[in-house]
């Protein structure tokens, strides 16, 4: 979805930042369906050369949890809410 004027914005129910929940109000951050401070958390993140957990964003720092894509933490609470 792609928005040219501001018209098509007023007439669309509100848009959040798919990654804080923060309520989106610039063109570009609703196209994009992010705001602009994670957008650059993200990129910091890309920059650094280094791996972070996808559910919380926390730098990964063992080779188990690299290869998991999580860190421990986020790890134990999934499997608790699994069992």
């Amino acid at each position: 979805m792609k928005l040219e004027t501001w018209d098509e914005l007023e007439e669309q129910n509100p848009v959040f930042c798919w990654s804080c929940g923060k309520q989106l109000f610039a063109l570009d951050e609703i196209n994009q369906r992010i705001c602009m401070d994670c957008k650059n958390t993200f990129r910091q993140h890309h920059q650094d050369d280094a791996f972070f957990c996808w559910a919380c964003g926390k730098k990964l720092s063992s080779m188990n949890e690299v290869a998991q894509s999580l860190c421990a933490t986020c790890r134990s609470a999934i499997l608790r809410k699994l069992k």
